[in-house]
């Protein structure tokens, strides 16, 4: 059997927050339980974070010495998510090349499926491409077997993660990421996904039986090491108040106690029967946390961007999350081509009423992803859609002068999902209100200053 390794590059610019790799440790499971037993799963930026935090467990490529110093990998594959991705990729790829130039090199990933034409532009040809869903593709490539038809595996053939390391992510604040569902019912304009082939894009969920099987395996490992069991659902959109509801009762019948956050659709939620009653008993079960694609108050560029809900409806959805105690993590695009000053500040008015407001929110713009249907709109070299000179002009303002809020602001956001999950385990409540009290200060800070430079 071949010897694989799979390897997250480091991410170019500002790293998005912290998680695990859970493409190719997914990628990694399904190889094992098809008979590639010997496959290696290599994180750079866990390396950088723990280099960081001062709990260094060695060198990537010492380990990756170490590893495979005798016999060395038959197949190495990176994944790319971003642009932002590559250049740390093809510095991997030229040292792997040069210590061992007969491993055939693939990559996959949503930059891969997404951007094709740039990817191949980018990569070396000696890498294979690997688009879409990499199960049966890498399975094929691993064995040096003929690339495969296009049907990929069902949600339900997917196999458990492998996380040979997940205590050292746990012990970052980082909580476990699950994958329950392919796929995503909605049409936002500013998204990759409803413009990828059928296959990837409709809705399939995963049977809960079996996500909740590697829940249990992943926490019996956390309780083991004396950490938490926290867990976050990765899926564009978990799915129906009804699915959440059914896990709680699963993992309540295996007398299983976590936390765990999720993301849902505002459709998904609007006008449910009895809303705040069902989310608090799905939190008292460990829902702490969802996050909504709110995106924006303005009923004109919702439509413009396909984002079709009820924003008469929102106030009661956020009051029924609020009596229930589960925490909002709302999705908010506030600068774009279309917006002006006064509609910003209009807009940044509403969020506060809301409790919305955040300073991320305010500095919030719109990246023009590869694939997206706003693909071919004007954007600078950042990715970010181009506004007009007066908006453009307030937001670097705003942004320059807002400088130091954005470190306070950025630590205590990355801390307090996990903080809110450690409250719900617990019982215990200090920490997670000294982080909420530092956000607000910092939020009300941002506000005023937003406000005081408004023409």
């Amino acid at each position: 059997m071949p010897r694989v390794l799979l390897i997250r590059p480091l991410c170019e610019g500002d790293e998005p927050e912290f998680a695990e790799p859970l493409g190719i440790e997914r990628l990694a499971g399904y190889l094992r339980t098809h008979g590639i037993d010997d496959v290696t799963v290599l994180d750079r930026r866990l390396y950088q974070l723990e280099q960081r935090a001062g709990t260094s467990r060695g060198s990537f490529w010492g380990d990756v010495r170490t590893r495979f110093g005798a016999v060395p990998p038959d197949v190495v594959g990176l994944s790319l998510m971003t642009a932002s991705d590559v250049p740390d990729g093809l510095r991997i790829l030229s040292r792997i090349r040069s210590w061992w130039p007969q491993a055939r090199l693939a990559a996959g990933g949503l930059f891969v499926t997404s951007c094709a034409d740039e990817a191949e532009r980018r990569l070396p040809k000696v890498v294979t491409l690997l688009s879409g869903e990499g199960e049966l593709a890498l399975l094929a490539f691993a064995r040096n077997d003929p690339p495969p038809a296009q049907a990929i595996p069902s949600p339900d053939d997917w196999a458990p993660a492998y996380r040979p390391v997940v205590e050292r992510y746990a012990t970052l604040g980082c909580a476990v990421n699950m994958q329950t569902s392919r796929g995503c019912p909605g049409a936002c304009a500013f998204c990759a996904t409803p413009r990828l082939p059928a296959s990837l894009r409709v809705w399939q969920p995963r049977d809960l039986g079996l996500v909740v099987d590697e829940i249990q395996h992943e926490a019996a490992r956390l309780q083991a090491a004396g950490l938490p069991p926290i867990f976050n659902f990765v899926d564009d959109d978990f799915g129906p108040l009804t699915r959440i509801e059914a896990l709680a009762r699963e993992l309540g019948r295996r007398h299983l106690r976590i936390a765990f956050a999720l993301e849902m659709r505002l459709a998904s939620l609007i006008g449910q029967d009895r809303l705040a009653s069902r989310l608090a008993c799905l939190h008292e079960m460990g829902l702490a946390r969802v996050f909504v694609g709110v995106e924006s108050l303005d009923p004109r560029t919702l439509r413009r961007w396909h984002k079709p809900y009820d924003l008469a409806a929102l106030p009661d959805v956020l009051d029924a999350l609020s009596q229930a105690g589960v925490s909002v993590q709302a999705g908010y695009i506030l600068w774009h081509r279309d917006q002006t000053v006064a509609g910003a500040l209009e807009e940044v008015e509403g969020l506060r009423q809301l409790g919305l407001y955040s300073h991320r929110a305010a500095l919030s713009r719109l990246i023009v992803f590869a694939g997206c249907a706003l693909a071919q709109d004007p954007c600078d070299e950042h990715g970010y859609q181009r506004m007009a000179p007066e908006a453009e002009a307030f937001y670097r303002r705003f942004a320059e002068e807002s400088a130091e809020l954005a470190p306070a602001w950025a630590q205590a956001a990355i801390a307090e999902p996990h903080a809110a999950a450690q409250a719900l385990l617990t019982g215990d409540d200090t920490r997670l209100m000294a982080i909420r009290s530092e956000l607000a200060e910092v939020n009300e800070r941002s506000y005023e200053l937003f406000r005081r430079l408004v023409p």
